[in-house]
């Protein structure tokens, strides 16, 4: 199986809980969710998956771009919590 037929099958297989959890997907892949969603929303756009259900294809993208969008925010989030804590606020320590 290739990587791309192995990243469509597990995320036909985990569509109906929003793609999977974050850890299976590092596991499966040895990449961050954030870049499978991201090559997951490429490679739905090739021709050769048009092949898809309209509605699981249309599923699948609204995952992907929820997913991205979702992880984006908890980074963005997170460096700005940093811009916000004094260092000698107890917090501070667990940035890094």
């Amino acid at each position: 199986m290739t990587d791309e037929a192995a990243m469509l099958a597990f995320a036909l297989k985990w569509r109906h809980w929003n793609g999977g959890p974050d850890e299976d997907i590092f596991v499966a892949f040895g990449i961050t969710s954030q870049e499978y969603f991201h090559r997951l929303r490429v490679l739905l756009t090739k021709h050769r998956w048009n092949q898809l259900e309209p509605k699981t294809l249309e599923q699948l993208v609204r995952i992907c771009d929820e997913r991205i969008h979702t992880a984006e925010v908890r980074t963005i989030g997170h460096r700005d919590r940093s811009r916000h804590v004094s260092s000698e606020h107890p917090l501070s320590r667990l940035s890094a």
